[in-house]
């Protein structure tokens, strides 16, 4: 039995929404760039607490961002990113698409017997969740590190909030709840438990954090 930290699509398609369109504003706004951290993350938090990083793509699609080491897995969906994207090999949108999500389960089982299952990567309130809602159905210790999930490329940049050794969830619950505090202490967590009330967040079941 092990553990991992699986990586949803890594991919340049998903990665570049959320990067500056032009990468000198990085350097004229004194911001970090982000793939540095991430890397350093996903080796603090994971490879050095002995978890085994494993990236899921889709067959068509390369890594992007990420610099995978030797011991790390690839695993591959069952499905193409073409089937998944609502936008077709020319750049238009395709007439009346309804997106082809991939077999979760199928996923899961090519990371073989794990006791304890660690999600980030792309969508966040999509894809990751029901990647994590799935592998608890089956029976896997299971929590979403919402930090290194798309999130990610917001949150880095927040060093009152941002530590790279390790993801606390209830630091993280404190920072999103922070901003709707204008709006009374219940309207901000009312509405934090609306987006995160997913088990796979681990906010729900004490008993589905990982602790390291």
């Amino acid at each position: 039995m092990k553990k991992v930290f699986l990586y949803l699509y890594p991919i340049k398609e998903y990665t570049n929404m959320f990067l500056d369109h032009d990468d000198h504003l990085y350097d004229e706004h004194y911001i970090k760039r982000p793939f540095a951290i991430l890397n350093e993350c996903i080796q603090k938090r994971y490879r050095d607490h002995g978890y085994q990083v494993v990236y899921a793509l889709y067959p068509d699609k390369d890594i992007f961002g990420i610099m995978p080491k030797k011991e790390d897995r690839i695993i591959y969906t069952d499905i193409l990113f073409s089937e998944n994207s609502a936008i077709d090999e020319n750049g238009k949108e395709k007439k009346d698409f309804i997106p082809k999500y991939p077999n979760e389960q199928l996923l899961i089982e090519q990371l073989g017997d794990i006791e304890e299952l660690v999600i980030g990567g792309y969508h966040f309130s999509s894809c990751v969740k029901r990647v994590g809602e799935i592998a608890l159905n089956m029976g896997i210790n299971t929590i979403i590190d919402l930090d290194l999930t798309d999130l990610f490329f917001n949150l880095y940049e927040q060093e009152d909030y941002f530590n790279v050794k390790e993801y606390n969830p209830e630091n993280f619950r404190r920072q999103m709840i922070k901003d709707d505090l204008k709006y009374g202490k219940e309207i901000a967590l009312e509405q934090f438990n609306l987006v995160y009330s997913s088990p796979a967040y681990g906010f729900s079941n004490q008993d589905t954090k990982c602790k390291k």
